[in-house]
């Protein structure tokens, strides 16, 4: 997979080393050199940018990938400029960094879905989510197994938990399933329309605003998200 990060920052950094250490492609963004120079040797690509010019922003290979973090974090009006330009340009996958509630609302605002908290989550958390689309929240357990928040796979919506027989196929421990009379994907309302059960009828259907939470190895998940 490829992906664009902006802001080498120690949490922007951290999330492209770690990108790059698994094997995928990272162009690292940064407006101060010293940050370039440090992570040129660590990325696929390590460029000086001010993303906040649109056509700046207009020449990187936005078709080209599969995400683009915006990791700024000290700057909030740079963050919210570059998040804005990225949203105008169409990017398919866009996930913001907040630092302050505020932060976190103001993107909202401006249509960005996917934002992420580096207080809350860690690097090895974000990458996983990356690299699954279907993810709401990765939670490291140890170095191979995790406990994935996910949407259910638009294969398996109408379907119940028993036809699936996730930890026969795929090596999946079931542990909870959130249901929700949310219409759309909405993740700021998650923790106030939804209910978590972890004796979940298994004849009932999912459907696609259902939140299954199951523990096993990222590449088992990968298999049963399809990707």
């Amino acid at each position: 997979m490829k992906f664009i990060i902006i802001g080498l920052g120690y949490f922007g950094s951290k999330l492209a080393n770690l990108l790059t250490q698994q094997g995928h492609e990272v162009i690292g963004i940064d407006n101060r050199s010293d940050r370039v120079e440090e992570m040129k040797d660590s990325v696929s690509i390590a460029m000086e940018m001010d993303t906040t010019f649109e056509n700046a922003v207009k020449s990187l290979p936005l078709d080209d990938v599969d995400a683009v973090v915006v990791a700024i974090g000290e700057d909030i009006s740079s963050s919210i400029l570059t998040l804005a330009i990225l949203k105008n340009q169409n990017v398919s996958r866009i996930i913001g960094r907040s630092i302050s509630p505020l932060h976190h609302n103001i993107l909202r605002q401006i249509g960005i879905e996917e934002i992420v908290n580096p207080e809350e989550e860690t690097a090895f958390s974000v990458s996983s989510v990356l690299q699954l689309k279907n993810a709401l929240k990765i939670t490291e357990i140890d170095h191979e197994n995790v406990i994935a928040e996910l949407y259910i796979p638009q294969k398996y919506v109408g379907h119940n938990l028993e036809s699936i027989n996730i930890e026969k196929r795929f090596g999946l421990k079931f542990i909870a399933l959130k249901t929700s009379t949310v219409s759309q994907k909405s993740i700021a309302l998650l923790s106030q329309k939804r209910k978590t059960y972890f004796n979940f009828d298994n004849q009932v259907p999912l459907n696609t605003q259902d939140i299954l939470i199951v523990a096993g190895k990222l590449n088992d998940i990968r298999k049963f998200t399809g990707e």
